[in-house]
């Protein structure tokens, strides 16, 4: 019997214009009737989800910036603080590359974006944000740095980024344009171990959806692991199965299939 249900956001729940299914309400009290989880499992600040999921957020349990922030029955369970010197460290290294920096913190996200089509991206994702001329003067405790590249990244430069804070930092590929550094051991996976721990939930019991490179570890924590039909091939190998697109309502389909029958 399915236990927990964890779903990436972008790409896999949401549709292409960023729209939950249309009976994700329906589903969604079906499932805590149950007593499944529902875990919503995300590179967005728990903020931005907060006011999405604002009607269940006694209900859910959520994933937030990529691992580094758990929330269950809206306590806070989790936080990954990164050391001050270590997100220092990073500034330097990317605002010599030129990337743009989205610090996430419990006090908001603070970036230092460079024109209004980089605040427009990061209010998609973002919310409580705040522009800081020079990033060093932030006092906020960070968990996640959120790098972004306009042109988007090759992988040169997502293996440098990676190479660079190896050891201390964990950095995942979290969209085209997106990499998300942690503290090391952090990620959606290691998360959602945390949360099956805490309740007691095996492998067999857990369903996942994810659509890229950040979900896979999650994947590999859940037999019922299903990679969207738009997801990234390396998300489709480590799958054990393989549903519709994002736009078909996949996600649902298969919660009702597998836990609503």
């Amino acid at each position: 019997m399915i236990k927990i249900i964890a779903t990436d956001m972008d790409g896999t729940l949401l549709d292409d214009d960023k729209q939950l299914p249309s009976n994700f309400e329906d589903v969604i009290c079906d499932l805590s009737r149950r007593k499944i989880k529902f875990v919503i499992s995300s590179g967005r600040s728990y903020n931005a989800l907060k006011m999405q999921f604002s009607e269940h957020t006694d209900d859910l349990t959520f994933i937030c910036d990529n691992g580094a922030y758990i929330v269950i029955g809206g306590e806070v369970v989790y936080t990954s603080i990164i050391p001050r010197q270590t997100v220092l460290d990073i500034i330097n290294f990317c605002e010599a590359k030129g990337y743009t920096l989205i610090l996430c913190g419990k006090k908001g996200a603070w970036h230092n974006s460079k024109n209004d089509e980089q605040d427009k991206e990061i209010a998609t994702y973002y919310v409580s944000q705040m522009h800081l001329d020079d990033l060093r003067d932030c006092d906020d405790e960070i968990f996640k740095v959120a790098v972004f590249n306009q042109n988007g990244y090759t992988s040169a430069q997502y293996e440098a980024l990676s190479d660079e804070f190896a050891g201390s930092c964990t950095a995942a590929l979290s969209g085209s344009k997106w990499v998300d550094i942690m503290n090391a051991g952090v990620s959606k996976g290691a998360a959602l171990s945390k949360i099956c721990n805490r309740f007691g939930v095996g492998y067999n019991e857990v369903m996942a959806f994810g659509d890229y490179l950040n979900d896979v570890d999650m994947l590999d924590c859940a037999y019922y692991s299903f990679a969207m039909s738009n997801a990234h091939k390396s998300v489709k190998k480590a799958a054990n199965f393989i549903t519709g697109s994002n736009n078909d309502n996949s996600v649902m389909k298969e919660v009702k299939k597998y836990c609503l029958q």
